[in-house]
C-alpha cells in the first residue's frame, strides 16, 4: 500500500468514524426526547387520576352531609381533617398538602405534590383569602428521572351548589 492510499484510507476511516458518532447522537437526542414524552403521559394519567378522585369527594367537610346555603358554614380548614388519610379523604380539600411518591412503575418515579386553596370567580388564576363557593386543585409531578425537575402542573375548579 502507497502513502496516497494510506491517506484516503485514514480519510475513510475518519469520515466513518464522524458518521457512527454523529448517528449515535442522534439516537440518544431521540430515545431522550421519547423518554421524556413517556414521563409526561404518565404524569398527566396520574394528575387526571387524582383530579378526579378528588372530585368524586364532598366539596367541603361541611356538606358531606347536609347541604349548606352559607359561606359562613363551610369549614375554616384547607386540608384533612384531625386522623384522615388518602384511604379516608371524604371531601375535596383533603387534598391539600397530599404529597405521594409513586414507584409504582418500573421506569419511573413520581412525586406527588396537591395544593387547594379558594378562587375567586372573577381571578380562577389566582386564589382568595376568604371561603367561596369555588376551591381550586393544583397538582404538581416532578420526577427525578426526567430530564426536566417539574414534568407536571395542572389545577381543575370544583363548585358547590345548593339549590333554594
Amino acid at each position: 500500500m502507497n502513502t496516497g492510499q494510506m491517506i484516503m484510507s485514514m480519510g475513510a476511516m475518519i469520515l466513518l468514524s464522524t458518521i457512527v458518532l454523529r448517528v449515535n447522537t442522534l439516537n440518544l437526542t431521540n430515545e431522550s426526547i421519547r423518554d421524556d414524552a413517556q414521563y409526561g403521559v404518565l404524569a398527566t394519567s396520574i394528575a387526571s387520576s387524582i383530579i378526579e378522585e378528588a372530585q368524586s369527594k364532598a366539596f367541603d367537610e361541611n356538606t358531606d352531609t347536609n347541604s349548606v346555603s352559607s359561606l359562613t358554614k363551610l369549614s375554616d380548614v384547607l386540608g384533612p381533617e384531625s386522623g384522615e388519610t388518602e384511604a379516608t379523604f371524604n371531601d375535596f380539600d383533603d387534598y391539600n398538602g397530599f404529597t405521594k411518591r409513586d414507584s409504582s412503575m418500573p421506569s419511573a418515579v413520581f412525586n406527588i405534590y396537591c395544593e387547594v386553596v379558594y378562587v375567586d370567580p372573577t381571578d380562577l388564576g389566582g386564589f382568595s383569602t376568604s371561603r367561596t363557593w369555588n376551591k381550586k386543585i393544583n397538582v404538581m409531578i416532578t420526577s427525578p428521572f426526567a430530564t426536566d425537575t417539574l414534568i407536571l402542573k395542572t389545577s381543575s375548579i370544583f363548585s358547590y351548589w345548593y339549590f333554594r
